[in-house]
């Protein structure tokens, strides 16, 4: 197994350098320390925990790489493949009859419920009418009557209100110091954007998806495939172009 963790790291190591990426710049991806890249590299099982722990950083390390679990040799084993599709078999027959029967008492119960509340709403109206006299009437027209006058005088107030106001700046659109940033997924690919030299973000990004920042002085952006995103600044594109795999650092101000 030693032997086949080495294999491993050495192939990450090999496809990291290709994408010019250090270790630190993975050690801050995975949020791990560059002690624990450098042993997954290097298949020193002396300096990372249990098999399952390192297997699982393995796969995240992939991951961010863009390597498939197959080609890094982490397919799960047989035995351990059966062993799992044993006890979900297992999980499944013994919990599927008292879902069932979970899920036939919560029906009706719920179409009781909604009838009850129909019924009662009803009878709560009729009562309510039945106690209604003529003076609560007659108030109740008095209301309407006065709102009916004061939606007359509105339209000059409206027109009043409009003139004092016609210099006002409209609401609702952005502070002219707030710089927004659209990053656009052509292409799966990881984002690490530092905004105002203080804010650290990272996404991972798929096809088609679409992320939205907002800084007051400038974004540090770290792209791990510079073709597959495009930058739009303050509805204006951001003049980027990179190849597909290559990472590339880009800071826009």
């Amino acid at each position: 197994m030693q032997s086949d963790f080495h294999r491993m790291g050495s192939l990450l190591r090999e496809k990291r350098e290709e994408k010019g990426l250090s270790i630190v710049d993975i050690s801050d991806t995975l949020c791990i320390r560059k002690s624990l890249v450098k042993a997954l590299e290097d298949g020193n099982t002396a300096l990372l925990p249990h098999d399952i722990y390192i297997r699982g950083y393995l796969k995240k390390y992939a991951h961010v790489l863009d390597i498939s679990e197959e080609t890094l040799g982490l397919e799960p084993r047989a035995e351990e493949h059966a062993v799992q599709t044993v006890a979900a078999g297992r999980k499944t027959s013994v919990h599927a009859p008292r879902h069932i029967a979970k899920r036939a008492m919560v029906i009706p119960l719920i179409f009781v419920l909604i009838i009850a509340f129909f019924v009662l709403n009803q009878i709560y109206k009729e009562r309510s009418a039945a106690r209604s006299t003529p003076d609560q009437i007659a108030q109740s027209n008095a209301v309407s009557r006065k709102q009916a006058s004061a939606n007359v005088r509105q339209p000059s107030q409206a027109n009043a209100a409009a003139q004092s106001g016609s210099t006002a700046q409209p609401q609702g659109l952005p502070a002219p110091d707030v710089k927004k940033l659209m990053i656009t997924c052509n292409e799966r690919t990881w984002v690490s954007v530092v905004i105002d030299d203080n804010e650290k973000k990272e996404f991972m990004l798929n096809s088609e998806e679409m992320i939205v920042l907002n800084a007051k002085e400038n974004f540090d952006i770290l792209i791990g495939n510079a073709a597959g995103v495009k930058l739009n600044l303050n509805g204006k594109e951001v003049d980027f172009t990179g190849k597909s795999g290559e990472v590339k650092r880009v800071k826009i101000s």
